[in-house]
């Protein structure tokens, strides 16, 4: 009688939702180390200084201070793996230039923002951290598919690096080749309300990313939400349901500190300092 009682809740809308939304099994302990810092997002950064966002200057501003740090990468066009947000250069060096067509070399000739600081590699932003702290690390791809080189070059760079660090993407399929490939990294889905947001995404591909329906088959260790979608049905039913370890970004003031911390288990900060 039980088993068919599951399967008949399986079959119903609810049930298969449930379903989408489960996220595994929880390693929930081993993501303590992030709860015990605010984790600064691109380091403690100042873009109008001399230690602008995902730089060196930045991180070792984070370390000094004890915060955690959330950082991003993604690939040059020689295969190199950089720290760095945007998929071109305009807003932090005001080239009209594409990241990923670009090698290391041509993007390192671009100063960041008004610093004498450059786009570090993946491999330097690590060896400036040197597991002093937690880092957070954010995989960027601007395409849906072309990313399987982005996730073996940063597991590379991550495979004998010494610190605790966890992966997220907005990118189900690369959070999902983490889970294949390398299943002892922690991983962790990034989510916002898409139908609030500018993304160029059909409304299929919107509710499932909105509601985390991809859960299922990359099971994240953490749900990474925007903090100002944070009731969103989806969030809460992780967070309090399943119990999966909740991250809240970006918070940018004490008043939203206040809120988040009411509610996810990790916080990710910029544009003040807890």
């Amino acid at each position: 009688m039980n088993s068919l009682y599951i399967l008949l809740l399986l079959l119903t809308p609810v049930g298969l939702y449930l379903v989408l939304l489960y996220p595994g099994k929880s390693r929930k302990e081993r993501l303590i180390p992030f709860q015990t810092s605010y984790i600064a997002h691109r380091g403690v950064y100042d873009n109008a200084a001399a230690a602008p966002e995902n730089s060196l200057s930045a991180f070792k501003k984070a370390v000094d201070a004890g915060y955690g740090i959330e950082l991003d990468v993604q690939l040059t066009r020689d295969k190199e793996v950089v720290v760095f947000h945007d998929f071109d250069l305009k807003r932090a060096c005001g080239a009209d230039v594409k990241t990923a067509d670009s090698s290391l070399a041509m993007l390192q000739d671009h100063r960041l923002f008004l610093s004498e600081e450059r786009i570090p590699s993946f491999e330097k932003a690590l060896g400036q951290i040197r597991g002093q702290v937690p880092v957070i690390v954010e995989l960027k791809s601007d395409s849906v598919s072309d990313y399987h080189d982005l996730c073996e070059k940063t597991a590379g760079c991550l495979d004998s690096y010494e610190g605790v660090f966890c992966i997220e993407s907005f990118n189900p399929m690369i959070v999902q080749w983490f889970r294949r490939n390398r299943p002892e990294f922690l991983r962790g889905n990034l989510s916002t309300n898409f139908f609030k947001e500018a993304a160029p995404l059909s409304w299929s591909k919107k509710f499932i990313l909105t509601n985390c329906l991809t859960n299922f088959f990359t099971r994240p260790d953490f749900l990474a939400y925007d903090i100002r979608y944070r009731n969103q049905l989806s969030n809460q039913i992780c967070a309090r349901l399943y119990h999966i370890c909740s991250v809240g970004w970006t918070v940018k003031n004490e008043e939203e500190l206040e809120i988040a911390g009411s509610f996810f288990d990790v916080v990710i900060f910029d544009s003040f300092l807890p």
